[in-house]
């Protein structure tokens, strides 16, 4: 179910109505323990996590509460996690989830390195025609956390087309890339991955690569179907490179290479997730805190990840690179 909760509001007006005639004032209530779950599952991936915690309550410092994880994880021992896989309505399969130590969480407010999160086995794939029902089991509780979604299916790129095999930027004209929205699938974003070899004097190689990222895109509805494109000048991606590929240095030899285009794709409960979540431009920063959880808070959803590969760029694309006025310094050159 979707919840709107306003807590700031209510906690404020209980403060004003209790203790406007008290100049000390607790603001902890009796602790409840609420759970709180994040679980984006992708059938183009075989393996699927849930990170599950619980709030945690501190009359102290709250950043030092927040770095000792013994304040909001739970004992792997005291809960029971499934995925449960329903198709026409009907449950066919209930997948186990186990406990997996992460060791490379990066530094924040919460703890780190090591975290720990929920798991599939290995070689998990999702029917991408089925829903999926998270079911976690606080044991010493019996507080049951649950949340369903739809899988966002695959999806037609219309162009380029499925035999192009090199990409032409040359030409300052418009490019198109089009595609039919997905099935459950709401925000759109392209990115095209450009690769290339840097080779240094001693012999040593280095592939690297600069991402161009595209702004976001919305279908009308989740029922697929729709078309949907970006249109972009091919001059910008001899721009992109000026800005992000320093120029070569003396023995140093530069190779172009493949590119990818890859979309990322998130459903309607993501989507609105990352809008409630997104930074304020209005003086008012108090928001709603979205959740599709029952009995607890966080957010069970579907993304997809989509990606076109391509073998490097057409002989004229490659002469732009080498020979124009933006890239002739970045030391390009055909590989011997």
């Amino acid at each position: 179910m979707t919840k709107y909760k306003y807590f700031l509001s209510a906690l404020l007006l209980a403060i004003a109505l209790n203790y406007s005639c008290n100049n000390k004032v607790d603001i902890n209530d009796d602790y409840k323990e609420i759970s709180i779950a994040y679980c984006l599952l992708n059938p183009a991936e075989s393996r699927h996590y849930v990170k599950i915690t619980k709030a945690f309550q501190t009359e102290g410092n709250v950043y030092l509460a927040a770095a000792d994880k013994a304040n909001s994880q739970y004992d792997p021992a005291d809960l029971d996690i499934k995925l449960i896989e329903f198709l026409n309505g009907n449950p066919v399969k209930s997948i186990q989830l186990d406990s997996v130590l992460i060791t490379n969480k990066d530094s924040g407010v919460f703890y780190f390195p090591n975290q720990i999160v929920y798991a599939t086995p290995e070689g998990t794939f999702l029917n991408p025609n089925s829903e999926y029902k998270l079911k976690a089991e606080i044991k010493s509780t019996g507080n049951i956390v649950e949340a369903k979604t739809k899988l966002i299916k695959d999806f037609l790129i219309v162009k380029p087309i499925s035999l192009t095999k090199y990409l032409d930027f040359s030409g300052n004209y418009t490019h198109n890339v089009k595609w039919r929205s997905a099935e459950n699938g709401k925000l759109y974003q392209l990115i095209i991955r450009y690769f290339y070899t840097d080779v240094y004097p001693g012999g040593n190689t280095e592939q690297q690569y600069v991402d161009w990222v595209f702004g976001q895109q919305r279908s009308q509805t989740t029922d697929g179907g729709e078309s949907l494109e970006y249109e972009f000048l091919g001059s910008s991606f001899y721009s992109l490179l000026q800005a992000n590929i320093p120029p070569a240095t003396n023995g140093l030899k530069r190779y172009s290479d493949s590119l990818y285009y890859i979309f990322e794709v998130a459903d309607e409960d993501f989507t609105i997730y990352m809008d409630v979540n997104a930074p304020s431009n209005s003086i008012v920063q108090d928001r709603p805190a979205y959740t599709n959880i029952s009995n607890g808070m966080g957010l069970l959803a579907s993304r997809y990840h989509k990606i076109r590969f391509f073998e490097g760029l057409t002989q004229k694309s490659l002469d732009s690179l080498y020979y124009g006025s933006r890239t002739n310094n970045l030391g390009f050159e055909d590989r011997p």
